[in-house]
Order: structure tokens, then sequence, then C-alpha cells
């Protein structure tokens, strides 16, 4: 989490840089960087601005100075992508955690960055709010939007393109997700994707395609 605030800007390193784009970070272009990148955190309430997700979504958009009608077309534009049309108008301290997750990700989503930051965003949900995120994650991926995910989840890393392990502050391990199951995880207290082991003990070919190996365990006997 700590590594995310500052990969958008929200946190200075102590040391090392950061490029973007093969540019170096510095006072003068950080701008660059925050206005590139958006970040969801956890608990979404520490991001809410506005009283409604119209509200909310509209906040970013302001600062921009959008017109207007461009500004509201962008607002049922993410609403709708994330399925929160219906919710534009609602008192935000009413909503569910799923839901109040939901317009965090559409308030980001309407700035457009180039990356999208995930910190530990399903960590406080239920099983269905859940769902609803990672198929939103799903969509964003198919549409080659670039997704930093930091999970201690490890069945959700099997939907990366890459996993990169961090202990005590440095890179432990990385690569694709099956490259690093491979490896001896014991010492770092990493347990494997129950649906890895799920797929040994059933003698099933593993594979990096989450949703391919959950159908062949289904129909498995």
């Amino acid at each position: 989490s700590t590594f995310a605030k500052i990969i958008v800007g929200l946190f200075k390193p102590r040391s090392g840089n950061i490029y973007f784009n093969n540019k170096l970070i510095n006072k003068t272009n950080i701008h660059n960087l925050k206005s590139s990148s958006g970040i969801i955190f956890e608990n979404p309430d520490n991001q809410f601005i506005g009283l409604t997700p119209q509200d909310d979504i509209a906040f970013g958009l302001e600062n921009q100075c959008v017109e207007h009608d461009e500004m509201q077309s962008i607002i049922n534009e993410v609403a709708s992508y994330v399925g929160i049309t219906d919710l534009l108008k609602s008192d935000l301290t009413k909503l569910s955690g799923g839901q109040k997750q939901l317009v965090a990700i559409a308030s980001v989503l309407a700035m457009n960055p180039e990356i999208i930051i995930f910190d530990e965003v399903n960590s406080m949900l239920d099983a269905q709010s859940r769902e609803k995120v990672n198929n939103v994650i799903k969509m964003l991926k198919r549409q080659h939007k670039t997704i930093v995910y930091v999970t201690h989840n490890m069945d959700e890393t099997l939907q990366a393109d890459k996993i990169i392990v961090l202990n005590k502050g440095k890179i432990v391990l990385q690569g694709k997700p099956l490259d690093v199951f491979a490896d001896p995880l014991n010492n770092l207290s990493i347990d494997k994707p129950f649906v890895l082991k799920l797929a040994k003990l059933l003698k099933l070919k593993p594979t990096d395609n989450l949703d391919k190996l959950v159908k062949e365990i289904s129909h498995a006997k």
C-alpha cells in the first residue's frame, strides 16, 4: 500500500527514483504522474468528496474545467460501466460497502488515467461485492488498461499478467503467476491460491487462465 501511494505521488520515496514513461519524476513534473494515475483505496470513505455519487464523480471533472454537458456524459458513461446508474443521486453515506467501492472506481475512471491502482479494494467486501468489483477489473483489463492490484489474497493474484512479491520493501519474486507459485514460498509465509492446490489434488494441469481452471475444476469428477 505504501508503494502504491508512492507510485501515484501521494508519498515521497525516502530513496530511489520514480520513472513514468521513461522520464524521471521530480518536483517540477510530478503533476504529470498525478494526472496520469488514479488510486482506489481499501476504504472508499477515505476518498469521497461529494454527498452523492454524481457529486463525487463530478469533482475531478470540475477541477479540469470540463463543460457541463460533456461532464454529464462522462458521469453517465462511467456510472453505466460499473453498474451504479440508479445510484447517482443517492446519499453516499447510506450505500453499502460494495456500492461505495464501485462509486470510488467510477470517480477514478472519469479522469481516464493511464494507470489505475486498486489498493486492497476487496478486503472489506462480501463475496457478492467482490465479484462485482472483480468483473469491472476484468473489463478494464480487456481494454488494455494498466492495472496495479495490491492484495494479500493469493486467489486474486491468478488474474494478473505479472506478480511482484514484496517482502520488507524489497522485490523477492516476480513473474507470471504459475512461475511465481512454482517457487518455494514457505519462508515468506505465502500460501498458494486455493484453486491451484485443488487442481493439484484433482490432478489437473495448472494454468494462468483462472476462469478456465475454475471451469475444469467444476467439471472434474
